[in-house]
């Protein structure tokens, strides 16, 4: 039996039942994340949704997170910023290339984050921002994106048409057309020594041109640099023969 003990935040308290449809069987759900305030609100919200059965896996950082994806292949993924340990948004779009990929409810840190047409760009079924996030909010937004529809909060919305959310359109990230190359291998798992292989360039030169792409794109890593590659639109996301490899 799980047990929540966790204060809840009720200014939206969970809808009577008289106002929604029957409650859904039962669900396979993992949940990421290191704010107990919100996983108290993810819980509850889901024993109410799925009161027949609900098999839930927890975890507080995107390696072990993935790796319960993988192993459970859940219906659901949860994933609430920031993480004990990896990169949210990373691990979103893993998630997402896989063959049963789940359907995926990320509750960011801020409306403001510049992480928010990245999750648009990742697929994330729903988007609540953590500043709004309630009982009410919760349960409307597991509710919406396990019957098959999208979820975001008022906020979130008007964030991402005012132009919050990311400070590096495309147009202000000037790639050469050599970084542009490096980019696109970086987002296909290549490592510093495969892409320099398929280039035909120096190791040197490409760590050159690594550091050059984090810089730009504002990434701590090559990860977050494919992620943000993807969202701005200067990389497609890999597909057939350009499946994606671990990144080194």
């Amino acid at each position: 039996m799980l047990l929540c003990t966790l204060p809840l935040r009720i200014s939206a308290p969970i809808p009577n039942r008289s106002q929604w449809a029957e409650p859904f069987a039962g669900v396979s759900m993992v949940v990421v994340c290191d704010r107990q305030d919100i996983l108290s609100l993810v819980l509850t919200s889901s024993v109410v949704l799925f009161p027949q059965a609900l098999n839930l896996e927890l975890s507080t950082c995107a390696t072990h997170g993935l790796a319960l994806v993988r192993a459970r292949q859940p219906q659901l993924l949860v994933c609430i910023e920031p993480l004990a340990e990896g990169d949210t948004l990373a691990l979103v779009s893993q998630a997402k290339r896989l063959p049963a990929a789940p359907k995926i409810l990320l509750i960011c840190n801020s409306t403001d984050s510049q992480s928010l047409p990245m999750a648009v760009e990742a697929c994330c079924d729903g988007i609540l921002g953590a500043d709004s996030a309630d009982a009410g909010t919760v349960f409307q937004a597991l509710r919406s994106i396990v019957g098959g529809d999208t979820y975001r909060d008022h906020p979130v919305t008007t964030a991402f048409q005012s132009g919050n959310g990311c400070n590096r359109p495309p147009g202000e990230c000037k790639l050469t057309a050599r970084e542009r190359q490096v980019l696109q291998l970086i987002v296909r798992g290549y490592s510093n020594r495969e892409i320099s292989q398929q280039l035909h360039l120096g190791p040197s030169t490409i760590k050159t041109h690594v550091s050059r792409l984090l810089s730009k794109l504002d990434a701590r890593d090559r990860t977050q640099a494919a992620v943000r590659a993807i969202a701005l639109g200067l990389a497609p996301w890999p597909s057939g023969e350009q499946a994606v490899r671990p990144a080194p």
